[in-house]
């Protein structure tokens, strides 16, 4: 300020002290009040400026001020597009929170999981746990990171596994202060693992029963009945058909393990199906009359060909027609046909008996492994449990699907679907 001034100031006296001189030297009496006058408009103009300057200076820093605040709010908001649209990409489920624990953001995963949550609710209005409540709270206060697992009951029983953490940098504006959650439903894993474990446990009853039979008929051939002809005869018959059925049971635990392994793998050849039934039911012509049920094939001669593996077809087939033989019940009819319905691009035959039926509630459990819903323990005996998801696995390597119908008194309905053969390709 002092040297911006000071050439101001010098002019300022130079000129009133000319006219001063000139006022001396007998010139005009006006000539020193008007050079005192454009003395003092210097100065005055000088001063005008460096106001102007200062003024001008704290208005662009001003302005710089308030253009920060502006980058760093556009920063903020650009951010939060940024990460809400990878959020929503992602194929697990995000929700964010503010400091208050209410929803700020939820993509479409976090939505199937809680379809009720809308922003701005609290996350407390959708998940009632108190560990997962605490977590959040311990989250919000001390920006710690928490993985837990916890329940939730409604609308439906879940296991979820909430991870919480929040991002922190420098290059962020702090107005970015949001808490992420990403959820995991480990409902599908427990359930996996239970069926894995029930398994396991139902293969080992189902082999070990038969088993203890044979050992327990060798102790009694060994003990009291080691002289007795006839008892020798029973025995053996017997251990013969628990050896029998362990011997079904292990082949068909192998099924499965060979479906499993060649789920994925292409199929390139082509069956005629009615030609694998009509070899089916000729075989299982004494297995018919032994229960006293009739059998017939009516698919026609001109049924198109599928695409199929044709060893597991005939299983297929074989464990459809030898169950509605076994569970239909005497003088009754198994007909094996094309459906009438219609599903697009997709063929169906159909294995009709007109027997006891099937009780509703447990149609949709008939492809589990080792279930059973007859009511006959003889008939039990006699099967593994494992014929129907055997059958469910062979559709899945075929890309087709099973469709069973029943009700009691009305016999049952086993439908099943391939897909129509592509014209022109072999």
């Amino acid at each position: 300020m002092r040297e911006n001034s000071n050439p101001f100031l010098i002019f300022s006296v130079i000129i009133i002290s000319v006219f001063i001189l000139f006022t001396i030297l007998d010139y005009n009496k006006w000539i020193f009040p008007l050079g005192l006058f454009f003395g003092c408009l210097v100065f005055y103009s000088f001063l005008s400026s460096t106001k102007f300057s200062n003024r001008k200076y704290t208005n662009e820093v001003l302005s710089q001020e308030i253009q920060k605040e502006i980058q760093e709010t556009y920063d903020t908001k650009f951010t939060y597009r940024v990460v809400k649209g990878l959020l929503n990409i992602l194929p697990s489920a995000y929700l964010m929170l503010d400091r208050s624990g209410r929803i700020t953001f939820i993509n479409s995963e976090a939505i199937s999981l809680i379809p009720d949550a809308n922003l701005g609710a609290h996350i407390s209005t959708f998940f009632r746990s108190p560990s997962f409540l605490e977590a959040i709270e311990d989250a919000i206060n001390n920006d710690t990171r928490k993985t837990l697992k916890f329940e939730v009951q409604s609308p439906q029983f879940r296991q979820l596994e909430a991870n919480i953490f929040f991002i922190s940098s420098s290059k962020l504006s702090n107005n970015f202060n949001d808490i992420f959650i990403k959820l995991s439903d480990m409902s599908e894993n427990i359930r996996v693992e239970k069926m894995r474990t029930d398994f396991v446990a139902n293969a080992s009853h189902e082999l070990r029963t038969p088993l203890s039979s044979i050992i327990g008929y060798l102790e009694t051939l060994k003990g009291n009945a080691k002289n007795d002809e006839s008892a020798k005869e029973l025995f053996i018959g017997l251990m013969s058909k628990q050896a029998k059925k362990m011997d079904r049971l292990i082949e068909d635990l192998m099924s499965l393990s060979r479906l499993e392994i060649q789920e994925n793998n292409p199929i390139t050849a082509d069956c005629l199906l009615q030609d694998i039934i009509d070899e089916i039911v000729n075989n299982l012509k004494p297995f018919a009359k032994k229960y006293n049920v009739s059998v017939n094939n009516k698919i026609s001669k001109n049924f198109k060909s599928v695409k199929g593996d044709e060893g597991q077809l005939r299983q297929l087939y074989s464990n459809l027609i030898e169950n509605g033989i076994k569970y239909s019940g005497k003088g009754s009819k198994v007909t094996i046909s094309e459906t009438q319905e219609k599903i697009k691009n997709m063929v169906g035959i159909e294995v009709k008996d007109d027997g006891k039926g099937i009780a509703p509630e447990y149609i949709n459990r008939l492809t589990e492994r080792f279930f059973r819903a007859n009511s006959n323990k003889e008939l039990e005996k006699e099967g593994t449990g494992l014929g129907l998801s055997i059958v469910k696995h062979i559709l899945v390597r075929h890309n087709g699907r099973l469709q069973i119908e029943s009700s009691i008194g009305k016999g049952s309905r086993f439908i099943t679907w391939f897909p129509k053969k592509v014209k022109g390709k072999k």
